[in-house]
């Protein structure tokens, strides 16, 4: 009677695991991901060869960082990528492989050109359009007028259709990094897209309107839109703007927004937004591409992909022992893993490390996009407790203090021996070709000749007068420079703790100038465009809460970089009696800061940066002496900051900085665009 028993049960825990399993399956629909690029663009189209192939691999490390395995992501590049191959590829896999409830992401790098719209439904006149590698530039009446462009209404068409068959619980994800601005720029980056519109000059003069969106979600009916997933799209640059490409830390050129999108979606939790990778996405560029505001359109507050991102792990695996003194360990520069960084072994399952030592710990060396290798300060003999160790950040590495730069002024101007003979005693500036800065000569009417330092996308940092002594000229020149970049490094600072998680919120309030008093709050939400961008005028003013999301108190500062790469530190505040013990923030607690902040010039992206840590920090003298203090300071974070104002002990170390704990500081931030009133 016994045997029965058993086959019952085995049968009831059959059924049990099959139900369970199938539900599983259904919960966890497949993904898929269309990823297009035309870089090589024949010279017979009159296009400008760009970096758009190596785009790809940036993205799909990050999708596959994400979940998304080889065979769910399909890539069509350079001559699969005319217009016909491109709609049948959305057709032939994305349409045809979605699922009800489904994921399905679309991205394209390439040139984006403005064509004349042939229905009238743009308020501009022009459609918007990707330009597959069969599209020729120029317009030729009888000849050639576009036709193989594909159109944001063809393309918000073919979308709609994937949006349709994933359902209201489905989710579309679309990146396009592209413009359709034009290419007339001082700057010596590449950019992507064209001021020659597709259309006759009778119908350019005629139509006499500029362009106003990109939107690829044209195409549906309103009416329809509650049947269709919600779709959220990226836009590397707003309209007008150029959309310049920018290297990675390989070297390889690639585009501004593929960039940005693929280091912040490798850094996303499972429960991010949109609009919270849309905020690191700003900030990214703001480093990358100054001159550019990245654009979105959709819903915003849904968790990216409907949830189903697997998120950055709090720890990594090793995949591989190289030797006893050596491992491989999946983390790279996608995930803020940097040479120099300190990496712990802990036995697996180990969920918290601390006070916990570690099997073995080690120093990362050749850090790739989603791998490095880990020079272990100790043998680890036994692959095996290698190989299923998990793998925590110690020591979080920022990456070299260096500028890369071009020179551009005609050989024999008398600034350049100088200038050169100063560099060369700065390792941290390197001369080349392909760089972040040129420096070149301008003559203008209004002021006459003129040297200017420029960013690769054509952003005027500083213009000297030509008049102006060779001497004081170079030295102003270096000064600039080296404020360039360290603007750049403390921007890319962005640092999660997880013994302290502490983040900030800017209040605006209605400021009363005359009795300097404030009359209440405003939403932050009535100074939002529709991209959740943060605008603020010339006489604005706001407050500043500091929240501990931690179970320890947390001592903080704040970092103001403005339009103008000008850094000030705002609290404690410069010349004041504030002590830096005054600004802590208790477990669990908030804090407001007293003093109430005004806007004013320079316009532009603004940047601000609330650092945390377990001890009193204060980077007010550091700011002061430009970081040549007498007696380094016990505070991590501090002696790295006085690095970044390149002091002997950075020079020393060519330019690279001391790693920081990952548990004693935090690091986050806020963008917003300053105006004029």
């Amino acid at each position: 009677m016994r045997q029965p028993a058993f086959t019952l049960n085995w049968f009831l825990a059959f059924l049990f695991f099959f139900v369970h399993f199938s539900a599983s399956f259904a919960a966890d629909p497949p993904k898929s991901a269309l990823l297009i690029a035309v870089g090589n663009y024949p010279p017979s189209t009159g296009w400008q060869q760009i970096s758009s192939l190596n785009d790809i691999a940036l993205i799909k490390k990050a999708l596959k960082t994400q979940g998304f395995k080889d065979e769910e992501i399909i890539v069509v590049t350079d001559e699969a990528a005319t217009k016909d191959g491109i709609v049948q590829a959305i057709q032939q896999y994305l349409i045809a492989h979605a699922k009800p409830g489904g994921a399905a992401y679309f991205h394209f790098s390439g040139h984006g050109q403005q064509v004349a719209d042939d229905n009238g439904d743009e308020e501009d006149g022009y459609d918007e359009a990707l330009v597959p590698i069969n599209s020729p530039l120029n317009f030729r009446e009888g000849v050639y007028e576009g036709e193989n462009l594909l159109r944001d209404d063809e393309l918000g068409r073919l979308l709609n259709e994937v949006r349709r068959k994933l359902g209201p619980k489905g989710n579309l994800q679309v990146v396009l990094d592209a413009c359709h601005s034009g290419t007339g720029t001082r700057g010596f980056g590449k950019a992507r897209g064209t001021q020659n519109k597709m259309a006759s000059q009778a119908y350019i003069v005629s139509n006499g309107k500029n362009g106003s969106d990109h939107s690829a979600m044209d195409g549906a009916n309103p009416a329809d839109e509650r049947n269709l997933a919600p779709m959220v799209a990226f836009f590397g640059a707003a309209q007008h703007q150029l959309n310049f490409e920018t290297k990675d830390e390989d070297g390889n050129g690639v585009g501004s927004l593929s960039y940005a999108f693929s280091k912040k979606l490798a850094a996303v939790t499972a429960t991010t937004t949109y609009r919270a990778l849309f905020e690191q996405i700003k900030l990214e560029m703001s480093v990358i591409a100054p001159t550019q505001n990245p654009q979105v359109e959709g819903t915003l507050d849904q968790e990216i992909m409907g949830g189903r991102m697997l998120g950055t792990p709090n720890f990594f695996r090793v995949p591989q022992w190289n030797d006893p003194g050596s491992v491989t360990v999946e983390a790279g520069w996608l995930h803020g893993v940097q040479n120099g960084a300190v990496i712990g072994l802990f036995p697996s399952d180990t969920r918290d490390i601390t006070g916990k030592l570690p099997l073995a710990k080690g120093t990362v060396t050749n850090a790739g996009p989603t791998s490095c290798i880990v020079l272990l300060t100790t043998d680890l003999d036994d692959e095996a407790v290698a190989k299923s160790a998990w793998a925590y950040v110690l020591e979080h590495s920022f990456g070299d203090l260096k500028v890369s730069f071009k020179n551009a002024l005609p050989e024999g101007h008398p600034v350049l021996p100088i200038l050169r003979s100063k560099l060369e005693k700065l390792p941290v500036v390197r001369e080349e070709d392909s760089a972040e800065l040129s420096l070149t000569f301008s003559q203008e009417a209004s002021r006459g000749a003129a040297v200017q330092l420029l960013t690769s996308g054509g952003l005027v940092l500083q213009t000297f007068e030509e008049t102006m002594r060779p001497e004081l000229l170079a030295s102003r020149i270096v000064d600039h420079i080296l404020a360039y970049g360290q603007v750049r490094f403390l921007k890319n600072l962005e640092l999660e703790s997880y013994a302290l998680p502490v983040s900030f919120e800017l209040i605006p309030i209605i400021w009363d100038p005359k009795t300097k008093t404030s009359k209440g709050d405003l939403p932050l939400s009535e100074k939002m465009d529709k991209n959740g961008t943060v605008h603020l005028k010339d006489g604005d003013a706001f407050r500043i809460k500091v929240i501990n999301n931690g179970i320890k108190p947390a001592y903080f500062t704040l970092l103001d970089i403005q339009p103008d790469n000008q850094m000030n530190v705002l609290v404690p505040m410069p010349n004041t009696a504030e002590t830096p013990a005054e600004f802590v923030v208790q477990a669990g607690g908030e804090f407001e800061v007293r003093r109430k902040f005004a806007i004013g010039p320079p316009y532009g992206t603004e940047v601000f940066k609330l650092i945390a840590t377990d001890q009193p920090i204060d980077l007010r003298n550091v700011s002061q002496t430009r970081g040549q203090t007498k007696s380094p300071s016990s505070n991590p974070f501090e002696r790295m900051f006085a690095q970044t104002f390149f002091n002997d002990d950075c020079m020393t170390r060519g330019g690279r900085t001391i790693s920081v704990s990952a548990a004693e500081v935090n690091v986050t931030s806020m963008t917003f665009v300053i105006g004029e009133k």
